[in-house]
């Protein structure tokens, strides 16, 4: 059985900040508040943000015991080795710090909602449970802050946009704090795949205004023109009309479930124990318009991609099949998702979908290609379905027509991520261009 999460996973939550960095921080800090009496750091891990400050006292919180400082702490400095949720003080003129980056499916369910009953109890907000960690650290570094505090921290850009963060971000402009987010202009964190910022809540300041700056590593501030960056507005987020997008499959894991034409031949797998699915569309040419049986086998099948998805969601299942699944380590399902479930294997098969659309991309905007072989999607790439008949080559040319690079928050190293109910508000402006010229 997969272990269970307690708060969170000290291995992988938390990244060290360059020093430099830390230097940044500080700099922009102290150009809010040119000195700061107590100041608290819910994630201290060595304590380096206790290094550079203008402060009176510093006080950290690290879960981890084995996080000790690197260099000798200045004499009003101090760490506590506690879950930071736990921590008992309050009314700290400032909450700095780089709280850990965790997804939500990592957190112990138990300990999540435990304390997202309690920010709904002190704030009102209904935290979303699929929020990041580091959404529960700015909860709680605005319940700790004083009422003319602030709340400065380096965390993922994202927030400023996800409909996971919704909630926090509503429950400051109910008070009306105002935010500055800096975007840091090159990645500052190795191996990393986000686009961090420097993001301060000015609760002194109650004019409710939000700005948006790009930040060099080095300190230089520019004013962005868009949240996103360039000259685009937002694409927002909407629910579903006629037609509309939903995730790609996840029946566990790729590594179990889909198959190389090459694996799927040494396994002893026939055409009658797999279907055809696309897990990825980053090799395929950006004028490919359809995905026929040709391309098909010449781009995924031939290409050595993951093109197969396994049958295992059938009640009867053959005996080829049943002796590879018997044949699958216990370390590769593994999962949330395989081990929720009796049998192991067995997931919910969803339709085929009229148009596959890779969630990722660079340049413009996504990959989409018209589905003429009822392939499946999974993973990263999503599917365009449809209540009616669509016309999914029109669906397609008015899609890949909208210019997403200048309208999608960036995600990391110029990969940018659509988000499904942005996808669907494109697919809502196609439904009213079609029903305004028909």
């Amino acid at each position: 059985m997969r272990k269970a999460r307690t708060a969170y996973e000290l291995a992988t939550s938390q990244v060290d900040t360059p020093e430099d960095i830390v230097r940044v921080f500080w700099e922009i800090t102290h150009t809010y508040r040119s000195r700061l009496s107590r100041v608290l750091d819910l994630g201290a891990g060595d304590g380096r943000f206790a290094i550079g400050g203008r402060f009176s006292s510093y006080e950290g919180v690290e879960i981890d015991a084995s996080r000790r400082p690197r260099v000798k702490l200045p004499r009003t400095a101090r760490i506590s080795y506690s879950c930071a949720f736990k921590h008992q003080g309050m009314g700290y003129a400032a909450c700095i710090g780089n709280p850990p980056y965790v997804r939500h499916h990592d957190l112990d369910e138990r300990w999540r909602d435990s304390v997202a009953r309690r920010i709904c109890r002190e704030t009102g907000a209904e935290v979303n449970r699929k929020c990041n960690l580091y959404v529960y650290f700015l909860f709680l570094a605005l319940l700790k802050s004083t009422q003319d505090g602030i709340v400065s921290a380096i965390v993922p850009y994202e927030w400023v946009s996800r409909p996971s963060a919704e909630p926090l971000r509503n429950y400051i402009k109910r008070n009306g704090w105002h935010v500055d987010i800096y975007r840091f202009s090159e990645p500052i964190f190795e191996g990393v795949l986000t686009t961090a910022s420097i993001s301060v809540i000015d609760k002194r300041n109650r004019d409710r205004q939000w700005g948006y700056l790009s930040l060099s590593p080095t300190g230089g501030i520019s004013k962005l023109r868009q949240i996103t960056g360039s000259d685009g507005e937002l694409l927002p987020y909407e629910r579903r009309g006629r037609i509309w997008a939903m995730r790609g499959m996840s029946p566990g894991t790729q590594r179990v479930f889909t198959l190389t034409e090459g694996e799927r031949v040494h396994v002893g797998l026939t055409d009658d124990d797999v279907l055809p699915c696309v897990t990825s569309l980053r090799k395929i040419p950006r004028d490919l318009e359809r995905l026929t049986w040709p391309a098909f086998r010449k781009r995924f099948v031939t290409a050595g991609a993951k093109c197969w998805l396994i049958k295992s969601y059938a009640n009867n299942i053959s005996p080829r099949l049943q002796a590879y699944l018997d044949s699958v380590p216990e370390t590769l399902r593994d999962t949330w998702t395989c081990t929720t479930r009796d049998p192991w294997y067995r997931y919910a098969l969803s339709d085929a979908p009229g148009l596959l659309v890779s969630t990722g991309f660079r340049k413009f905007g996504p990959k989409v290609l018209v589905n003429s072989i009822s392939a499946y999607a999974v993973g990263s790439v999503c599917g365009v379905y449809a209540d009616d008949d669509a016309a999914w080559s029109c669906v397609r040319a008015y899609l890949t027509g909208i210019n997403f690079q200048n309208r999608i928050v960036p995600h990391a190293k110029g990969l940018r991520k659509i988000e499904i109910r942005q996808l669907n508000a494109a697919l809502n402006s196609y439904l009213k261009r079609a029903k305004r010229d028909a």
